[in-house]
């Protein structure tokens, strides 16, 4: 695949300043391939089990605080990092995405629902309980992703 290419980028976004350092570099190849950007988080809450049969009315019930809260805070990462006004001006299309699951599945689900490009993922080498592992879920990425993945590192 030519990098001419990457037209559709989703990036993941955790709010950190790793996945910050993703979407800077997701804008400097979108800007120059005129790409639109899915910031992508994927809320993920533990006390909803997966293995338990809900119907879709309670769970979507159970999680609606999870998914307010995570929009909330896309909206308040876009403004504080001046996301928009940044797309604008390097032709960039934006788009934000907040959804519910297991990050890595979800990451690479969505990318192959949007026919994305590539996936663009912060990586701070870190893993452990303590940092709800982050190294595992790039890894786990990488495994599934059907489409070229780019892991960036915060300098």
């Amino acid at each position: 695949m030519s990098h001419d290419n990457f037209r559709t980028l989703v990036v993941a976004v955790d709010f950190t300043q790793d996945s910050l350092a993703a979407v800077k570099e997701a804008f400097t190849l979108g800007t120059a391939l005129e790409s639109r950007l899915h910031l992508l988080h994927v809320a993920y809450e533990a006390t909803v089990n997966p293995d338990l049969q809900y119907k879709k009315k309670e769970l979507k019930k159970a999680l609606r605080p999870v998914l307010e809260v995570a929009a909330d805070t896309m909206k308040a990462f876009v403004k504080e990092h001046d996301l928009a006004k940044q797309a604008k001006q390097a032709k960039v299309g934006l788009e934000t995405l907040v959804i519910h699951g297991q990050p890595a599945s979800q990451i690479v689900h969505t990318a192959k629902k949007l026919k994305a490009d590539m996936i663009v993922l912060g990586y701070s080498g870190t893993t452990g309980l303590a940092n709800l592992l982050p190294g595992a879920t790039v890894e786990k990425v990488l495994q599934l992703a059907e489409v070229p993945v780019l892991v960036v590192k915060k300098r």
